[in-house]
């Protein structure tokens, strides 16, 4: 997925994602290029967001969210 649409589209992208790996037991995503991925937030989007001060906590403080992924997902090691 692109940077310019996973900005726009990235929290209905990970409820999918959580869908299709708790309900349907899939965990494995494909993109438009082919490329396949882990469905995984702490394995597969904190590889290169690992960051999470900078790439979540500044864009949902600024615009006033707050999601609930941190409730089960821990970025510590």
């Amino acid at each position: 997925m692109k940077t310019e649409r996973m900005r726009d589209v990235h929290m209905t992208t990970l409820n999918e994602w959580r869908d299709l790996v708790i309900r349907d037991g899939q965990r494995v995503w494909k993109n438009e290029d082919g490329k396949e991925f882990n469905m995984s937030l702490t394995d597969t989007c904190m590889d290169c967001h690992e960051n999470k001060d900078k790439f979540c906590d500044k864009c949902h403080e600024s615009v006033g969210v707050s999601p609930y992924c941190w409730t089960c997902h821990n970025t510590s090691p």
